[in-house]
């Protein structure tokens, strides 16, 4: 039987690695028919897994000669806590279909201590929904979901309701959604999502934001009250969320006493319209799965293609022998 010789992700690897994720994505847009061609993101792929190549943190598997596993990822200084951590993008991961789950599994084990000897103690990896063999493996290495991105085609609703009044935000009327605003960056601060955002002030934010053409945001007025926005741009936080028919809502909130009318839905429709008229065809988004409302909310409406799951190592052992 042939041996798996471990060596550190080069640029060498990275045509073999192409073949390997094109793989999973068509896996799962046999289930996710939404998903655009692969085709279309080839050539961003190959510049992404480049930069994957730079900080040596990857591992690929070879066995006679042949790629048949890599994992790679990004370093961050801080990654959901204080200590060091490396996110590994969906596409910074894959092996041979038939083996994935033990290549996979092999390749963890191989990076994981790497990482570790170096000081990253958060590991956070992106696999595809529907890999429900993938999915268990890393569940059973101790990692669990926390972020979700998914997708839509975008259809034209009848958005006519007298109790309803949505109006576009800019920089002329945007005083009207800060309150607003300073609600919902505070909102993630709540249990159980306890995500320390830092404070900001809610216009100066708004403002920067709007300054990119491709952003924008629209309000909800019911009785004269601003009671909801809902805001979008062309890129989300996925390689896969990067398309020119495509774009990807980065924020929605309605007021908690005006929740259960309907009013987010509302908000996402006449979006949709919106794009309909400009010939976009897909929607996206990104949500945190431990946000209880809008995972709630989101996957009534989207279909998650990508699961971001997260382990926490106990950066004791560093002190261990």
């Amino acid at each position: 039987m042939s041996r798996i010789v471990f060596k550190t992700f080069d640029l060498v690897h990275i045509e073999e690695a192409i073949r390997l994720v094109s793989h999973y994505y068509q896996e799962e847009k046999n289930e996710v028919s939404e998903l655009p061609s692969f085709f279309d993101y080839q050539q961003n792929l190959a510049k992404h897994l480049k930069s994957l190549v730079v900080n040596q943190l990857g591992i690929v598997a070879i066995e006679d000669d042949i790629v048949i596993g890599f994992i790679s990822g990004f370093s961050i200084p801080s990654f959901f806590g204080k200590e060091k951590g490396i996110f590994i993008p969906v596409y910074g991961h894959a092996a041979i279909q038939s083996r994935r789950c033990e290549i996979e599994q092999r390749l963890y084990v191989e990076a994981a201590k790497k990482w570790v000897n170096d000081g990253i103690y958060t590991h956070s990896i992106a696999i595809f929904a529907h890999d429900k063999d993938l999915n268990n493996m890393w569940f059973h290495l101790g990692f669990g979901n926390r972020c979700i991105d998914a997708i839509r085609q975008i259809q034209s609703h009848d958005t006519t309701n007298p109790l309803y009044q949505f109006e576009e935000i800019t920089s002329q009327n945007v005083h009207s959604v800060v309150s607003i605003h300073e609600k919902h960056h505070r909102y993630y601060r709540e249990s159980p999502i306890f995500m320390p955002n830092q404070n900001e002030d809610a216009l100066l934010d708004l403002l920067d934001w709007l300054k990119d053409s491709s952003h924008r945001m629209f309000s909800i007025k019911t009785n004269d009250q601003v009671v909801g926005y809902i805001r979008y741009q062309t890129n989300g936080e996925s390689l896969f969320s990067i398309h020119n028919h495509m774009r990807n809502i980065t924020g929605l909130y309605v007021l908690p006493e005006f929740r259960n009318f309907a009013i987010g839905e509302a908000l996402l429709n006449f979006v949709e319209n919106v794009l309909y008229e400009e010939k976009i065809s897909l929607l996206g988004v990104d949500y945190e799965s431990i946000n209880p409302k809008a995972n709630h909310f989101w996957s009534k409406h989207f279909k998650p293609y990508t699961y971001s799951l997260v382990r926490r190592i106990d950066e004791r052992i560093r002190d261990v022998e």
